[in-house]
C-alpha cells in the first residue's frame, strides 16, 4: 500500500482537484484551496477521501485533515 504524505499526492492520487471536489460534495474553488493549507484538508472530508484512498491502495497521513493520535 502506497504512503501519501503531502496534500498534492493525496489530489493526484484520487485524480485531480475536480474528482476530490465530486468526492467531498464541495465545490472545485474551494477544494483548490486545500493543497495550500497547514492543515491541508477539512476534517469532513477525512473518512470519505480515506475510503477513496484505501480503495486505490493507498493511505495518507491522518494530520494532513488536523487529526490528531491516527498516527
Amino acid at each position: 500500500m502506497r504512503r501519501l504524505t503531502t496534500a498534492k499526492a493525496v489530489v493526484d492520487h484520487l485524480g485531480g482537484l475536480s474528482k476530490v471536489a465530486a468526492l467531498t460534495d464541495t465545490n472545485i474553488n474551494t477544494a483548490k484551496n486545500w493543497p495550500g493549507r497547514a492543515g491541508a484538508f477539512p476534517a469532513t472530508t477525512y473518512v470519505v477521501m480515506s475510503r477513496a484512498l484505501r480503495r486505490r491502495r493507498a493511505t495518507a497521513d491522518p494530520r494532513l485533515w488536523g487529526m490528531r493520535g491516527l498516527e
